[in-house]
């Protein structure tokens, strides 16, 4: 049933071995994840939301005429939102985002998810705001960026465009509720999407928040939803939790931090379009996790990158991580260092001569995690043939439930982030008290 997925994870390097998780503890904990598989299976049969997505298309069909009509009157798409409301959909779009222009005449969409001055006055500065259309993402509606963000927006449309078709160049995605970003749309007459109020904005990405976004870039959202649900569908009809990857997952992140003082957690993929998946990667992990003096801290990276910037520290430094690899099958792709290009340089380069780009990539990423093993470091792989839209669905969904059953583990609630809101409320005091 494994070999059906678009992914393979290989925890070999993980398990055994002088600095390894113990076989003991390692089966411990694997027996203790099939209470949160049966918990999972039977939230999927209760229709639980967030396990129903990837069956899910009926959605689709009710932002269809938004997907035509920013497809059709837009250059480019701005995404406003911050955390979960944005991290989603930029990892789907950045499939088909080479960063060097439109993909296939779609707009090209991004993301603005801070509140920094200088980037929206480069915006408003830079583009024509008459081909951009707008997206604003909160699932409470009160978020006090998002809301800075659109009433920011909403200004400067106003003040170029008028106000009369306003609602055809900003559509808000919020829950049903008496929010502020509700009201907004409710005074300049905005068409409003329902964001579910049960699912976590860091949960989102399979949802209307993350494919929205990635439909109007050109990405097939279908087949993303389609590669979600062959992980979701091989998880809950394990025999075992040996044979769910996601629950081998949780094991071997909990029990490396219970008995190795594994306290971090890097995740290191090979692609420049998984970049962003990493930084989706490291909210889930620390908000779903950090709760009750539990959890680890979550590192994102990027090879090859990163094998010139904190390799060093990872081979020779504190023996604290774990590592995942998420490794393509890149060899003969791209194009060829060629000797009639280096010339008399050929003769040191022989290794490089006539060899494609993605040769390259291949060696180094096989060699990075074979000398991290061989430092004593575990590493586990994530491995697929190319990267497409049902391998980023299958990745999404793995990660998804590993984190769900990482918390079951811990006796955590995966869900919510009570901390994060005294800081919220502490910001809101701060501008209340300075005045205007």
């Amino acid at each position: 049933m494994l070999n059906e997925l678009p992914i393979t994870q290989d925890v070999s390097a993980c398990v055994g071995g002088a600095h390894g998780l113990d076989r003991v503890a390692y089966d411990r904990l694997l027996g203790a994840a099939a209470a949160a598989l049966a918990g999972l299976a039977a939230d999927r049969r209760g229709g639980v939301p967030l396990l129903a997505l990837p069956a899910r298309r009926d959605d689709m069909m009710a932002w269809a005429p938004i997907v035509e009509r920013y497809r059709r009157l837009y250059d480019q798409v701005v995404v406003l939102g911050t955390g979960g409301s944005s991290l989603g959909g930029a990892t789907l779009c950045r499939l088909v985002d080479s960063t060097f222009g439109r993909s296939n005449g779609s707009p090209r969409v991004r993301f603005l998810d801070n509140v920094d001055p200088w980037t929206f006055d480069a915006l408003f500065a830079e583009v024509d705001i008459a081909r951009v259309g707008f997206i604003t993402i909160s699932k409470s509606g009160g978020t006090a960026e998002t809301v800075m963000q659109t009433l920011v927006v909403i200004d400067k449309l106003v003040e170029r465009l008028g106000r009369e078709n306003l609602s055809t160049r900003l559509t808000v995605i919020a829950e049903v509720a008496d929010s502020p970003l509700r009201a907004i749309a409710a005074e300049f007459g905005l068409f409003c999407l329902d964001h579910d109020p049960n699912i976590d904005g860091r949960y989102s990405a399979l949802s209307v928040t993350g494919l929205l976004p990635a439909e109007i870039a050109g990405v097939d959202v279908e087949a993303v939803r389609r590669g979600a649900a062959a992980v979701l569908d091989t998880t809950l009809a394990a025999g075992n939790p040996a044979e769910a990857p996601p629950a081998v997952g949780a094991a071997v992140n909990v029990g490396l931090a219970q008995t190795r003082g594994v306290s971090q957690a890097v995740l290191m993929p090979y692609l420049d379009r998984l970049d962003r998946f990493a930084f989706w990667y490291r909210q889930l992990w620390a908000e779903s996790l950090g709760k009750g003096g539990h959890g680890t801290t979550p590192i994102n990276a990027l090879g090859t990158v990163d094998q010139h910037s904190q390799l060093q520290l990872y081979l020779d430094g504190p023996g604290d991580k774990l590592f995942t690899l998420i490794l393509s099958n890149p060899t003969g792709r791209g194009p060829l260092a060629r000797p009639a290009v280096a010339g008399k340089a050929a003769a040191g380069l022989d290794y490089l001569m006539d060899r494609a780009m993605g040769d390259l990539l291949a060696a180094s990423q096989r060699a990075t995690a074979d000398t991290l093993v061989a430092r004593g470091r575990p590493v586990r792989r994530i491995t697929f043939e190319t990267l497409n839209e049902e391998v980023m669905g299958a990745l999404m969904m793995h990660f998804i439930l590993e984190t769900i059953i990482a918390a079951r583990l811990l006796g955590v609630n995966p869900f919510g982030q009570p901390a994060v809101e005294d800081g919220k409320i502490l910001a809101r005091r701060y501008l209340r008290e300075a005045g205007r």
